[in-house]
């Protein structure tokens, strides 16, 4: 302010020279006036230029806000739709997330509460050790145990008398012997639910519509009515899973791109305002006199 000033008196002496005799009293009062007009004129614009750098806004802060919560940034910046937007889909999706996810674990459940009925792992180890006692390699083997198949009127084919874990476990070394690629898992992990299933040639026996004495390719032309509901139940719980999955992914691209575009609009809104001062000499009452002047640009 003190370097305009004496800008200001400078010019004042010399516009003396312009509008009376030099050294007059009433052309210095009257150039002293005009020096007050022109430092009002320029503390206006110092004013405006101030308010607009106080006005602007942080274009990191607007990305953060909407990288936390999607059309944040844009409310911010002033941008109302958009911020209704952004939201939207936020809202939308995880809506759609925790609706399918919801769903999945439904399917979920009933899809093991189906297998549990109608996969019976007392028929799965006893027909395993049906096919061990056919043959005398494996029979033959000092871990092959002395058990009592008896004959399974409900079924069908055979099951072992005195069944419980231990027998289970006296049993496990088989599936090796046997030639199996998988082993079934000692819990009911969701491993466990797939295998059963997904494995027919090994774990298609176990299932209580199954031919006790029949191999299960896992050719839909050789699989059980029950093979085919399980199927249809894990397929469905599948595709829930697979839709709440797309939403949660929905919801991570909102993320990021509300918080780019927060950028972009904030950074639109700052340039949104120009302030520009102009000087100039223009004849007032035949008299010329210094002009100053703002343009505000939207």
């Amino acid at each position: 302010m003190k370097l305009t000033g004496i800008l200001f008196i400078l010019l004042t002496i010399v516009s003396a020279g312009l509008c009376g005799e030099p050294g007059s009293v009433e052309s210095f009062s009257l150039n002293l006036e005009k020096y007050r007009l022109m430092e009002r004129s320029y503390q206006h614009v110092d004013s405006l230029a101030n308010e607009q750098k106080v006005d602007e806004k942080s274009v990191f802060g607007a990305a953060v806000y909407s990288a936390v919560i999607p059309g944040a940034g844009q409310l911010y910046a002033g941008s109302v739709w958009k911020a209704i937007l952004f939201a939207g889909i936020e809202v939308a999706s995880w809506a759609t997330y925790l609706t399918y996810e919801n769903k999945g674990d439904r399917q979920d459940t009933e899809m093991r509460h189906y297998a549990d009925v109608h996969w019976l792992e007392k028929r799965y180890w006893s027909w395993l050790y049906y096919n061990g006692e056919q043959r005398e390699d494996i029979r033959s083997d000092p871990r092959f145990p002395d058990y009592t198949l008896i004959e399974d009127d409900t079924y069908g084919g055979y099951v072992l008398e005195n069944y419980d874990l231990n027998v289970v476990e006296s049993l496990r070394y088989l599936e090796e012997a046997l030639g199996h690629s998988h082993k079934l898992p000692t819990t009911k992990t969701q491993q466990y639910y797939e295998m059963i299933y997904k494995y027919a040639t090994q774990f298609g026996n176990g299932w209580d519509d199954a031919d006790f004495y029949a191999v299960y390719y896992g050719n839909t032309n050789q699989l059980t009515q029950n093979m085919f509901t399980y199927r249809d139940l894990r397929n469905q719980m599948n595709d829930f899973y697979d839709s709440a999955k797309i939403a949660i992914n929905v919801v991570l691209v909102n993320h990021i791109l509300s918080a780019l575009d927060a950028a972009l609009t904030t950074r639109n809104y700052n340039r949104s305002i120009k302030v520009n001062l102009r000087v100039d000499s223009r004849q007032l009452n035949g008299e010329r006199v210094q002009m100053y002047g703002v343009n505000v640009a939207w």
